[in-house]
């Protein structure tokens, strides 16, 4: 009887584990994308053939934010080790975000001549949205007693988005 109760709880450290692993992976690939979409409009050199590789990253970075948000819902729910590797990946996450959330407002002139910047709105819009509904999902898994801690990290995610929302919000 005590074995069985022994496998029953490896099994269950087992899956936390797993998901937290889940969860890490998901973030990690964001990450990747986010990097990647920064990279493509930091080079980019302000003409409309330049374009390409930003609009494929940023198509690339939601459906990746919406697959991270899937594993999330998937998931059980973490203990508090698998909470502190969601939190190391966060915070990787948190600077690449800005950084590319930087890069876009840096590059706002460009877009501007090239009468792009409301399609840019219009991504950020869905952009932030999607990467809310990542946060929720995976915030829902870690241990009550550490969502407010979580909330808190991802906090400068959502305050870059409103502020390069704000810088390509059109003027009516």
């Amino acid at each position: 009887m005590k074995l069985t109760a022994v496998f029953a709880l490896l099994a269950f450290v087992g899956s936390a584990l797993a998901d937290s692993t889940s969860i890490v992976s998901a973030l990690s690939t964001v990450n990747n994308s986010t990097v990647q979409l920064g990279s493509s409009v930091t080079e980019w050199k302000g003409d409309l053939l330049g374009t390409l590789p930003i609009i494929a990253d940023s198509t690339a970075l939601l459906v990746d934010v919406k697959k991270g948000t899937k594993t999330a819902e998937e998931s059980e729910p973490l203990d508090a080790a698998g909470a502190i590797e969601v939190a190391t990946a966060t915070n990787t996450l948190v600077a690449s975000v800005n950084a590319t959330l930087t890069a876009l407002i840096d590059s706002k002139e460009k877009f501007d001549r090239l009468l792009l910047s409301p399609l840019i709105f219009g991504n950020l819009e869905l952009q932030q949205k999607a990467t809310s509904e990542m946060s929720d999902a995976i915030i829902k898994k870690v241990p009550v007693e550490l969502q407010d801690l979580a909330r808190n990290l991802v906090a400068p995610i959502d305050s870059g988005f409103e502020m390069a929302i704000d810088a390509f919000r059109p003027d009516l």
